[in-house]
C-alpha cells in the first residue's frame, strides 16, 4: 500500500517572507522568524547527525525539563540507525492554533506553530530522501529561538525511533530496524536475504536489490508507523509503504511487519510474505495509480510462491472451496476487494495469484513481467481499464475479455 511521506515546499513560508519585506518594520516580524527558525532547524539537524546530545539540548527551551529529557531519549533511540543525511525544512508558520501560553511565553516570549519536513537517508539504502512531516512549536526568549513543544498538534508522520530505542541488524542485502529484543531480528534478515535474489530472478536487477524492514513490537505501533487504524490490517502480516512511479526508484521502500499476525505464520509462510513484499519494493518504479491491484498483488504472490512446491489447491484453499461449490467468479477482482476489511480478502488474493498463473501458463513468466512493464508505460491514458486493455494487446496480443475467460477456464480445470 502506498503511503506518501514526500512533500514539496509550500508557498506559505515564501508568502510570509514577502509580506514581511513589503510592510513589516518589526525586526522580529514573520520574515525574520522564518529565517531564524530555519537556522535553528539546521542546528538541530547537525546535532542529530552527530548524535550530539549537548547540541540538541541547547536547542530546547530553557526550563522545559520534560521536553529536553524526551528529546535526548529520542536522540538515543537513533544511536544505531545508519544515517547518511538528515535535514529539516520549514514548510509553514502558524500551521495550527496554539494552546494558551504558559511560563516564559506568557511573559513576553514569541511563539510560532510550524509544520516541518524531515528529510533523511539511510546509509547504503537510500539515494533519495524519505520525507516525514512534524508539527512543532518554537519560542523566542531573549532574542533566541528554541523548540518549545512537540505535542501541541496531533498528527504528523511517526518514525520507528519515535516509538523507542531502535536496534539494527545488517544482512547481505537488507537492513532490519526493530524495537524490542535484538535477538529477534536476525531471522528477518535471513528471510530478506533469501527474498532479494528470488525476486531479482523474476524481475531482473534493475532495482536497488536491497530492502529495509521495520519491526515494531505491537499492533498499535504498526498502525502508528503507517498512519492507519491497525484493525483494518488484522489479517495482514506485513505492508510495503511508499509511493508510485519511476521517480521513487532511488528510495528503498519500507516493509513494515505486523507482529501478532507475523507470529502466527509458519516458516514457509514468513518466507512467502517476505518475498511477496520484496516484490512490491522491486516493482515500485513500474507500479502506478492505474495498476490494478489484482496484478500488483497477484504478481507479488506469484513471485512469493515460486519454488515452494505448492500447487493451486494448496495456494488457493478458499478459492478451491468456492469453485468446488459452484461459485465461479465472473470477473477479475476490483481494487476495492483488496481493502483490509473487505469480505473474502484471502480469496481475493488467491484470485489475483491465479490470474497471474493464467498469464504465465500461456505467455511464460517473461510475459507477466512484460505486461506489468507495458502497463506502466501506458501512462494510464484513458483510465485503468483502458490502460490494461492497451497493455495486454501490446505485450500479450490479447484483451481483458479473453484473459478473463481463460482465467475462469483455468479455475475450473484446476480447482473444481
Amino acid at each position: 500500500m502506498p503511503i506518501s511521506r514526500r512533500g514539496l515546499l509550500t508557498g506559505t513560508a515564501a508568502a510570509l517572507l514577502a509580506a514581511g519585506a513589503a510592510g513589516c518594520a518589526d525586526r522580529t516580524g514573520p520574515d525574520q522568524d522564518a529565517a531564524a527558525l530555519a537556522r535553528l532547524l539546521d542546528r538541530r539537524a547537525r546535532a542529530v547527525l552527530r548524535r550530539d546530545r549537548a547540541a540538541l539540548a541547547a536547542t530546547v527551551l530553557p526550563g522545559a525539563t520534560a521536553l529536553r529529557t524526551r528529546q535526548l531519549a529520542w536522540l538515543d533511540n537513533l544511536a544505531q540507525v545508519p544515517l547518511a543525511a538528515w535535514e529539516y525544512r520549514l514548510q509553514a508558520l502558524d500551521a495550527y492554533p496554539l494552546p494558551a501560553a504558559l511560563g516564559s511565553a506568557g511573559s513576553g516570549g514569541r511563539r510560532r506553530a510550524a509544520r516541518v519536513h524531515l528529510r533523511y537517508r539511510l546509509a547504503g539504502f537510500d539515494t533519495e530522501p524519505v520525507t516525514a512531516t512534524a508539527y512543532q512549536t518554537f519560542e523566542r526568549i531573549g532574542g533566541a529561538w528554541y523548540l518549545g513543544s512537540d505535542t501541541d498538534h496531533p498528527g504528523g508522520d511517526v518514525q520507528l525511533w519515535d516509538l523507542g530505542p531502535v536496534t539494527v541488524v545488517h544482512g547481505r542485502c537488507c537492513l532490519v530496524l526493530g524495537l524490542g529484543s535484538a535477538a529477534a531480528l536476525p531471522p528477518y534478515a535471513r528471510l530478506a536475504d533469501r527474498a532479494v535474489p528470488a525476486v531479482s530472478a523474476v524481475w531482473g536487477d534493475g532495482w536497488g536489490r536491497r530492502t529495509v524492514l521495520l519491526v515494531p513490537s505491537t499492533t498499535q505501533q504498526f498502525g502508528s508507523l503507517l498512519g492507519v487504524d491497525p484493525q483494518g490490517f488484522a489479517g495482514t502480516a506485513a505492508v510495503t509503504s511508499g509511493e508510485y512511479g519511476a521517480a521513487e526508484a532511488g528510495r528503498t521502500e519500507r516493509i513494515t511487519v505486523n507482529p501478532p499476525v507475523w507470529a502466527q505464520l509458519t516458516a514457509l509462510g514468513r518466507q512467502v510474505v517476505t518475498t511477496h513484499e520484496t516484490t512490491h519494493v522491486a516493482t515500485r518504479a513500474v507500479t502506478d495509480t492505474w495498476t490494478p491491484r489484482w496484478l500488483a498483488e497477484g504478481a507479488a504472490n506469484w513471485t512469493g510462491y515460486l519454488g515452494t512446491g505448492l500447487g493451486p489447491r494448496q495456494i488457493c484453499p478458499e478459492l478451491q472451496a468456492a469453485v468446488a461449490a459452484g461459485h465461479l467468479p465472473g470477473q477479475l477482482p476490483p481494487d476495492s476487494a483488496f481493502d483490509g476489511t473487505a469480505p473474502d480478502l484471502a480469496q481475493t488474493y488467491e484470485q489475483a495469484w491465479f490470474a497471474c498463473r493464467t498469464i504465465v501458463l500461456r505467455h511464460g513468466q517473461a510475459g507477466l513481467v512484460g505486461f506489468y512493464r507495458a502497463l506502466a508505460a501506458t501512462g494510464g491514458s484513458g483510465g485503468q481499464q483502458a490502460a490494461v486493455e492497451q497493455a495486454l494487446r501490446r505485450s500479450l496480443g490479447t484483451g481483458t475479455a479473453v484473459l478473463t475467460a481463460q482465467w475462469r477456464a483455468d479455475l475450473l480445470a484446476a480447482l473444481r
